[in-house]
């Protein structure tokens, strides 16, 4: 089972991970989606949503752009991070994962 996030912002992936208001959540059995559900964020502090994030029993994370530190804190719970996609709709960009299609760029954050 995998659970993958997306950091959303104005019903769309959010260009900034630390930016975003919520997060939509996609529980992924056999390669299809089971559940997704969007989920407000805690206040925003200094490392919160990478730590929230692990609690909540994420697996994986897409996102457009995200600074070094959370990748840092994610990676090092073994949740796979994949930065720089396009920002397109949150199911089409899990779809796109899960077929193996998803196109990443390496834009990261500066901060």
């Amino acid at each position: 089972m995998k659970k993958i996030a997306l950091p959303i912002k104005n019903h769309k992936l959010s260009p900034h991970f630390g930016d975003c208001t919520h997060f939509k959540f996609y529980n992924v059995a056999n390669e299809t989606i089971l559940k997704e559900n969007l989920v407000p964020v805690p206040m925003h502090q200094s490392e919160i949503f990478p730590n929230w994030l692990i609690e909540k029993g994420v697996t994986d994370v897409i996102a457009m752009g995200i600074g070094l530190k959370p990748i840092e804190i994610l990676s090092k719970h073994k949740i796979n991070v994949f930065v720089g996609v396009k920002v397109e709709d949150p199911g089409l960009l899990v779809q796109k994962y899960l077929d193996g299609t998803l196109e990443t760029d390496g834009n990261l954050c500066d901060h």
